[in-house]
């Protein structure tokens, strides 16, 4: 009895809490009202004055047919009472199920409207007309790739691969070291028990896609059982500058037709619906770029960012969120949940992989292709999608893999851009048609998002640059269908890149232009420049027969100049990152930057366990990582007033070298993620070797080797001796190629080898198995 009892007060009270939401009332403004001289009556389950009319409710958890006849006969006494208040009266009779017809005719007949709770709701917000309308209109930037359509079919989803990266769900914590794989019914399940999932992917990935399937999943759910919450689902890049959830919400509805608009609102606080909020990365402030603050960019993805914090401030109990968007927008994952405003509720991170290779063998099928892919293509659905639509696979299919990722993309760009001239009606030749490309692919590092919007004047100003001539009609047109470029919906005739991959090996092959031309004009970066473009600069500056020491002349010449641009200090750090790499892989002990000093700008990973680095003070920097080797004695860099997301090779700051280290703001510390960590872990030397190995190729920048080069960093030669046999069980597995002495992983490899890494000592995979019994 007790049990019922008290089941029947928690049900009065939520639907008071409803009712308050429904009718703009305060909370509180709705509660039980004691009628002590009115024997009928007695007591009210709720009472609701507004200005224009006075709402009396009576709730129950029975169906019986005295219990309906009871509290009907007391809504009609209160009646009686508050009609010399207020002379409109509505009385509501709240069931948790549905009662019979009898029941339902005698409340009619005395004015009473009787109504289960779902009911109730669905007279202010009806979850099915908000999901037809929803359903036919634009997720994000998912497309039909052979129509570039919003209307995608409801077989076009293939599913990714997705794992837990980052919770602080108690029962999910123990599970996380391991990476657990999760689903879209898993995902759904998280959002409808209340929980925050947070999917991080690169871009290109298929975010918007997966966003749409767990609003499918969820929508289907919810129609099956409407007493589930229905899944609002917004495009964040439609709402640039909002910092309200509820004018973001009712613009939403105005974009999909939904009326009348606030009820999107009032069902959202009422907790009747759960929340999507696609691209976090696709909303932007305006930020002044300050070269003198290293917190600059934090701080605007912070502003940029109010409209979510808004929602996530006021989410109501019990109701879930979905949140998504780029993996390397946020610096560490305790910014993120601090910039989104969930460190405190329950919350999930889940990472968005690429294809299996039965995922991608099952899209090609899809869209009518057979071919097997390279393995230096991306296996993200944007790029895929795109080629496939463009009819471009035959292109990259007969291009070596085996010679890298630079050797390949400079391949493919080169390909495209003569494929794109031969057309009928072009105005572009192949080499202009690529200078065009790069110097587009420059000017987005100039952008917040990274990839766009590139507006119509971008595209006159880069053809304008490179021809000295203004673009006219037949080149605007051309320009505007360059390959890699896809439209933005959010920005009508603007484009973005399609893929980063393909951005990187264009950014790289710029900056690699500007080195062998000596032009560093209308280069104005604001952030780092990516590892793969890195490697496709390295890889066209040594076909040039260019040496690292090029670039350090280039920085050197760069720093002296009177150059007011705020972007010379940005391409001072490019090169010395460049050139970093370019030692390295040319197997140079060490290389001497002769006192150079970057000041205020943006760097990636230094690896130091590579090469040993001399006379170069970065100072005033944002940086990815700094990776430390076992004795930092022969190193003579400094870095002061730097913010470091991450240092690989020791624990905390007290372990920092004062010498190299003055002033700076550390994210985290890692000692176990370094070549010598592994060194220092109790397992068989032929597991170490395979560790050391695996982490040189697929975790640092460049990733290709020479072979001469994986025995770095190896003091013991009992670990040494098994680096040759470990590369042919490589080889024969297929988790590398090898040309020229140069070894380069497979990247459909990526997931074993990350599951490898995580656990070697666990794990049954046939490659460690292998390595085992050398």
């Amino acid at each position: 009895m007790a049990s019922n009892y008290k089941d029947n007060m928690e049900f009065e009270a939520e639907v008071r809490r409803i009712a308050e939401v429904i009718w703009s009332l305060e909370p509180g403004e709705c509660q039980p009202s004691h009628y002590s001289d009115n024997p009928v009556v007695q007591e009210l389950d709720g009472l609701a004055r507004l200005r224009d009319c006075t709402h009396l409710l009576m709730v129950t958890t029975s169906t019986k047919l005295d219990k309906v006849k009871n509290d009907v006969k007391k809504l009609g006494a209160a009646e009686t009472v508050e009609k010399k208040k207020n002379p409109t009266v509505s009385k509501w009779l709240i069931t948790q199920r549905q009662l019979d017809a009898e029941h339902i005719d005698h409340a009619r007949k005395n004015n009473v409207q009787a109504l289960t709770f779902e009911q109730f709701q669905r007279r202010f917000f009806d979850g099915r007309t908000y999901l037809s309308k929803r359903t036919v209109a634009a997720f994000g930037s998912a497309r039909d790739p052979h129509t570039d359509s919003i209307t995608i079919g409801d077989d076009t989803y293939v599913p990714l691969p997705m794992r837990i990266v980052h919770t602080n769900i108690h029962q999910l914590l123990k599970q996380v070291s391991k990476t657990p794989p999760i689903d879209i019914q898993g995902i759904a399940s998280q959002i409808l028990d209340g929980n925050t999932v947070v999917l991080v992917a690169p871009f290109g990935s298929g975010k918007s896609l997966t966003t749409r399937e767990i609003f499918k999943e969820l929508g289907a759910r919810h129609r099956k059982d409407p007493s589930l919450k229905a899944p609002i689902t917004l495009n964040l890049r439609e709402h640039w500058g909002q910092d309200y959830s509820d004018e973001m919400l009712e613009r939403h509805a105005r974009s999909i037709g939904y009326t009348p608009r606030e009820d999107l609102v009032i069902a959202w606080r009422a907790g009747m619906t759960d929340l999507l909020l696609d691209g976090f990365d696709e909303v932007a402030s305006q930020t002044v770029i300050r070269t003198d603050d290293k917190n600059f960019m934090k701080d605007a993805r912070k502003k940029a960012l109010q409209g979510v914090r808004d929602f996530t401030s006021k989410t109501p109990q019990g109701t879930g969120l979905f949140i998504c968007g780029r993996d390397h927008y946020f610096d560490t994952f305790q910014e993120l949940t601090y910039t989104l405003g969930i460190g405190q509720k329950n919350h999930i991170i889940v990472q968005l992989d690429e294809f299996t290779e039965e995922g991608v063998d099952e899209f090609l099928k899809r869209n009518g292709i057979s071919h097997q892919l390279p393995d230096w293509l991306p296996r993200k659905p944007l790029i895929l999608a795109y080629l496939a639509g463009k009819d471009l696979i035959q292109e990259i299919i007969s291009i070596d893999s085996s010679q890298g990722f630079g050797y390949a993309w400079d391949t493919f760009l080169n390909r495209i851009c003569q494929r794109e001239a031969s057309l009928e009606k072009s105005a572009i030749d192949p080499v202009t048609l690529r200078n065009v490309m790069e110097r587009l692919a420059n000017i987005v590092r100039s952008k917040s998002s990274g990839t766009g919007p590139i507006t119509g004047s971008d595209l006159s100003e880069a053809y304008n640059v490179e021809t000295g001539q203004a673009a006219g009609e037949g080149v605007l047109a051309h320009l505007q269908r360059l390959p890699g470029l896809t439209q933005r919906d959010s920005d009508p005739g603007s484009r973005s890149f399609v893929d980063e991959d393909m951005l990187a090996a264009l950014q790289g092959s710029a900056f690699a232009r500007m080195i062998l031309s000596e032009d560093s004009s209308r280069f104005n970066p604001i952030s780092e420049i990516s590892d793969k473009a890195i490697s496709m600069a390295s890889y066209i500056l040594q076909s040039q027969e260019t040496l690292p020491e090029t670039l350090i002349s280039v920085s050197e010449r760069l720093t002296r100049s009177k150059h007011t641009d705020k972007g010379i200090s940005q391409v001072v750090a490019d090169c010395s990152m460049i050139a970093i790499h370019m030692a390295s892989v040319q197997e140079q002990p060490s290389i001497n930057f002769r006192g150079l000093t970057i000041d205020s700008a943006c760097l990636g990973k230094i690896n130091l366990e590579d090469i040993i680095i001399s006379d170069l003070e970065i100072r005033n920097s944002t940086i990815k990582e700094v990776v430390l080797p076992a004795s930092i004695n022969e190193h003579k860099i400094k870095f002061y007033n730097c913010l470091i997301t991450k240092i690989s090779g020791v624990a905390n700051q007290s372990a920092l070298p004062l010498e190299n280290f003055s002033a700076c703001d550390v994210g985290e510390y890692d000692d176990m993620s370094t070549n010598n960590a592994v060194m220092k872990l109790s397992i068989s030397p032929q597991l170490k070797a395979l560790l050391s190995i695996l982490r040189k190729l697929y975790k640092q920048a460049g990733a290709g080797r020479k072979i001469t080069a994986l025995s770095r960093g190896m003091p013991s030669a009992e670990v040494a001796q098994y680096i040759n046999p470990i590369l042919n069980l490589l080889e024969a597995h297929k988790f590398i190629t090898i040309f020229n002495k140069v070894v380069h992983p497979v990247r459909k490899q990526a997931s074993r080898v990350e599951v490898i890494l995580n656990a070697p000592t666990f794990n049954n995979d046939l490659l460690v198995e292998d390595v085992k019994k050398l």
